[in-house]
């Protein structure tokens, strides 16, 4: 796979889905003995287990972080059942003493970042995770907020290890993905503010910088019409680029996510046809590629006023969500025209979940598996002397 960009660093990339997840997984198991931790959610979602149940019936030794989170109030009965369920169920798949319970409060004042800010802290307190010769990340139960935090912090701590002379750990990322059971664990109220993946604020309030063009792209999947008015409000971009989801699975759902959104796009937005973008729905990787160029482009185009402020929003499938993350944290510390540039990740966060509505799957999950840094990689990126990514 030839770059279309020498500075991407996942340009190529290492992608295994559905069919190749246990070949992949059991490949690496037979290599050597290693020492695997997952970081998991614990909670209700019908995906919660499918990870590591994989990867227990592959025989490895796993050690599990397992994120709790408490957003201050009281969770419904049906909502506590199942996630006792896929509790009790993951203890008898791992050992409970190997089964470490790490809580996170998600959630807090209007506009501030805490559930980014806390998922920081807790990773950063449940021990070392650079002791291991593989982390596994399984979004697939997390709330997107502190599945993003919790990619870019482990990312950025051990891209600093490696580049300080320590150990070069493999980092993944999981996920069995499903849009149907998105749909069916979303709903609930949403919060009645903007946040920001911490590291990731893009300069907004910047004094020195508000009078350099806004561009937005909401990468769009259904039922978002809540969060675009929030987070237009917020940013008040100067020009948007809705990024729609194709190809996808279902082949036309991405004409049905414009139809959805049709008005707020083109009739409140006044957004221009031409200025619509597409990311592949199942490979985060090819959408990685499309919104780091398509931002790249704005950079250059827009140099000669002085710079622009980027903000992209993953408001579709958590998969695309990463592909999101990976562009952003490109652009901020990687080898990208030899200089940092700060792109905001603006996100509304749901308040209080209402009891879910996810039938089985009758065929199953799309399980993915994003090896992100670690042995394939021939050489670490150029990382920017600043540390501060994450304060």
């Amino acid at each position: 796979m030839s770059n279309q960009d020498p500075s991407m660093r996942w340009d190529p990339y290492s992608l295994t889905t559905n069919a190749d997840f246990d070949g992949f997984w059991a490949s690496r198991l037979a290599e050597k003995p290693r020492k695997l931790l997952l970081i998991m959610g614990r909670g209700f979602d019908i995906r919660t287990l499918e990870i590591a149940r994989r990867l227990c019936g592959l025989g490895a030794d796993l050690m599990v972080w397992q994120l709790a989170f408490d957003n201050g109030l009281e969770d419904s009965e049906a909502r506590l059942g199942l996630t006792e369920k896929n509790n009790e169920a993951l203890q008898a798949l791992v050992p409970a003493d190997r089964i470490v319970s790490v809580p996170i409060e998600i959630g807090g004042p209007a506009g501030a970042a805490v559930t980014s800010r806390n998922t920081k802290i807790a990773l950063e307190d449940a021990g070392a995770f650079d002791i291991f010769d593989d982390v596994i990340v399984d979004i697939s139960a997390m709330p997107r907020m502190v599945a993003m935090t919790a990619v870019s912090v482990l990312l950025f701590s051990l891209d600093k290890k490696a580049q300080d002379g320590g150990d070069s750990v493999n980092l993944h990322v999981t996920t069995a993905e499903s849009v149907s059971a998105d749909l069916g664990a979303s709903t609930g109220s949403l919060r009645d503010s903007v946040t920001f993946v911490l590291g990731f604020s893009g300069h907004l309030e910047a004094q020195t910088t508000q009078n350099w063009p806004r561009v937005w792209f909401p990468v769009l999947g259904e039922g978002q019409r809540d969060r675009l008015n929030l987070i237009q409000e917020h940013i008040d971009p100067d020009e948007i680029c809705p990024v729609i989801p194709f190809p996808t699975r279902k082949p036309r759902r991405g004409d049905e996510v414009v139809g959805e959104h049709r008005d707020i796009l083109f009739d409140d937005f006044k957004i221009e046809p031409a200025n619509i973008l597409l990311a592949s729905e199942y490979n985060p990787f090819e959408a990685y590629k499309q919104l780091y160029m398509a931002m790249a482009q704005y950079k250059r185009a827009l140099k000669t006023m002085g710079g622009c402020k980027l903000f992209v929003s993953p408001l579709s499938s958590k998969l695309l969500s990463i592909g999101v993350l990976l562009a952003c944290y490109d652009h901020r510390f990687g080898s990208a025209q030899g200089d940092s540039f700060d792109v905001g990740i603006p996100y509304v966060e749901t308040a209080v979940y209402g009891d879910p509505n996810q039938s089985p799957i009758p065929t199953g999950f799309d399980l993915h598996s994003m090896w992100i840094r670690g042995d394939w990689e021939d050489s670490l990126p150029a990382m920017r002397s600043e540390d501060n990514s994450h304060d």
